[in-house]
Formats: structure tokens, C-alpha cells, sequence
């Protein structure tokens, strides 16, 4: 009977190490996020960065990028790990732009374009569409869901970082992303996206 209860101890003790362990394997290690300089990349890549940082330990930096070409470039070359892309701009760069589709089709033809041509990861969206901008309007047809990107290498380096971020996704819709942009215009954004993150209980 002893004998039997040390084993189902050991046995309980390594589940929790193995449970732990993919976690804690984040910690002490840098990610990079690359963000263009508008209100909603400095947003999410910030709520990213926290979210991550507090999930995993690792560090996370932001990297500010020209544009979203840029970002996707500074991904590829591995000197960012994430960027924050939307799906018109992939369905331009697969050259699918003027195939007339829904929503889930167009995410699922660029999610495949980009993972076969990349070895890019699309996740799952956050909820808005974008780029949003606060100094000149954007066109309705340009709007397009914004989805984070990572590679395969990526999450091969860190196992847990796709299931992390999809915490994020549906969460951040256009009603709550434009609240955070305009207060982002008088407050702190970490402390903007920090109170955010805590009131879904995601940190």
C-alpha cells in the first residue's frame, strides 16, 4: 500500500512539472513584436507584450516598423517574431484581392497563402477591423479584420505562444478598440491595456 501511494505521488508530482514546464519554458527568453505607428498597432502590440509577458515570463519588446510591408519583412529576416497584419493586405499580397468571398473564406485563403509561400502562421482575429487611424478617415472598404502573425520557427521555439494569443481573439472589437484609441490619446496605453486584459480575465 506504501509502495502504491509513492507512486501515485511521483506519478502526480511529474504531471504538474510536465504542465509547468512548456510555461516556464518562456521564461528568461525575448520575443518581438513589430508594430506600424498607428493607434491600434501601438494598442494590441502593447496588450501583446503584457498579455505574453504575464502568461509565459518572457520578455517581450516592440519594434516600430514604417509600414505594414516593413513589419512583415522584419518577421521574415527573424528580427521581429510577431506582427500584427490584416486580411485585405494579405489577400493583396496573394493576389486574391479581387476574388468577391466572406469573411472566412478570405481569412482561410490567406492563412494557407501565407503558411505555403512563408511558413507564416496567421492566429486567430481580435475582433476589429483595421488599420485605424485618428488623423484622417479611412475608407469602410479598406477596413479588414487585423490578425496576429508569427512563423512555424516561432512556435516550434515557443510551444504555448499560439494558444496565449488566441486568448486575445474576439475580444478587442470596433466599439472597444475605438474607446482604447481615444483614451490612448490622454492616458497610458500599457495602463489602458493592462486594465483591459484584467477585466476579461486574461491576466
Amino acid at each position: 500500500m506504501k509502495t502504491k501511494l509513492c507512486f501515485f505521488v511521483s506519478a502526480a508530482m511529474l504531471a504538474a512539472l510536465t504542465v509547468s514546464g512548456s510555461a516556464n519554458g518562456c521564461v528568461g527568453r525575448v520575443l518581438t513584436v513589430a508594430v506600424v505607428n498607428s493607434p491600434d498597432q501601438i494598442i494590441m502590440g502593447k496588450m501583446l507584450s503584457l498579455l505574453i509577458n504575464e502568461r509565459t515570463g518572457t520578455t517581450v519588446e516592440l519594434l516600430e516598423t514604417e509600414d505594414l510591408k516593413a513589419s512583415e519583412e522584419t518577421v521574415l529576416k527573424e528580427k521581429a517574431n510577431i506582427f500584427i497584419n490584416y486580411i485585405g493586405y494579405g489577400l493583396q499580397v496573394s493576389g486574391n484581392m479581387n476574388e468577391k468571398t466572406d469573411f472566412q473564406r478570405s481569412y482561410t485563403l490567406v492563412r494557407q497563402h501565407y503558411l505555403d509561400n512563408f511558413q507564416m502562421v496567421w492566429l486567430k482575429p481580435f475582433g476589429y477591423e483595421g488599420p485605424v487611424s485618428t488623423e484622417a478617415p479611412v475608407k469602410p472598404a479598406s477596413l479588414s479584420m487585423a490578425v496576429p502573425v508569427t512563423t512555424k520557427e516561432v512556435l516550434r521555439k515557443f510551444p504555448v505562444l499560439d494558444r496565449v494569443i488566441n486568448k486575445l481573439a474576439g475580444k478587442v472589437n470596433n466599439d472597444i478598440l475605438t474607446d482604447l484609441a481615444e483614451k490612448s490619446q490622454t492616458q497610458d496605453v500599457e495602463g489602458l491595456a493592462r486594465d483591459f486584459l484584467k477585466s476579461q480575465k486574461l491576466i
